[in-house]
């Protein structure tokens, strides 16, 4: 069996998902649903404060495959160290990979759309062989206290058109929030305001969170082949 395994919170890792299954002829599958045996996989998911987000880190741990595409999607600020990560904890036969940049889950700007630069990525996720990944930058402290930083740093709000449906629930892939209320759980990966069906949830980001997004931004994509 082949797939295209994606996580995505607002939908653009989904989209490059989706664009890889259409020219693989994969089936796609959402990674809270996702079997853990294929022959080739190729798997879509956004880098979190530098870091393999939990859901990926527990498919990763259970999946057996032959050969493995890994996609790293990240924010234009910094991608870290997670495809040389992966390549080193996991294992898995690596046959491509690339870090690709895209719209950051806080900032309203354009979602990716140069498709077809990820075409050699495609291509070489037919075949055979192993890539090597080098290390690439990671922030000292990116480990530190990051679930912490990142509920800090944004703030999820609940209005009154909240009528308690339970899909922000459903929707989570930490068992984070019910009825709209988070835990500590939360990563604020955003999920669950892009998935209610209300428009009930929304984020603010902190003085300190705002200031760091306007950094200088990062626009390279990376290809391992």
């Amino acid at each position: 069996m082949n797939a295209v395994v994606f996580y995505s919170a607002t939908d653009e890792c989904k989209r490059i998902a989706a664009y890889f299954a259409e020219r693989l002829s994969y089936e796609i599958v959402d990674i809270v649903g996702a079997g853990c045996k294929y022959e080739r996989a190729a798997l879509v998911f956004p880098v979190h404060c530098q870091n393999i987000p939990q859901a990926v880190i527990h498919f990763l741990k259970r999946l057996t495959v032959d050969y493995l595409t890994v996609i790293a999607v990240y924010g234009k600020m910094c991608h870290g160290n997670v495809l040389y990560e992966i390549q080193r904890k996991f294992r898995h036969n690596i046959i491509a990979a690339a870090y690709v940049p895209a719209k950051h889950t806080y900032i309203d700007e354009p979602r990716f759309s140069d498709f077809d630069r990820l075409d050699p990525v495609i291509d070489k996720a037919t075949k055979q062989g192993t890539v090597i990944i080098p290390k690439s930058y990671k922030n000292p402290f990116a480990n530190v206290f990051k679930g912490l930083r990142s509920r800090m740093g944004v703030k999820i709000i609940k209005n009154n058109g909240c009528d308690n449906c339970g899909m922000c629930q459903y929707n989570c892939p930490r068992n984070a929030i019910v009825n709209g209320k988070t835990n500590r759980n939360c990563i604020r990966c955003l999920r669950c305001v892009a998935s209610c069906p209300k428009k009930a949830l929304s984020f603010k980001t902190t003085p300190a969170m705002s200031a760091y997004l306007k950094k200088k931004k990062q626009d390279e994509l990376i290809i391992y082949i």
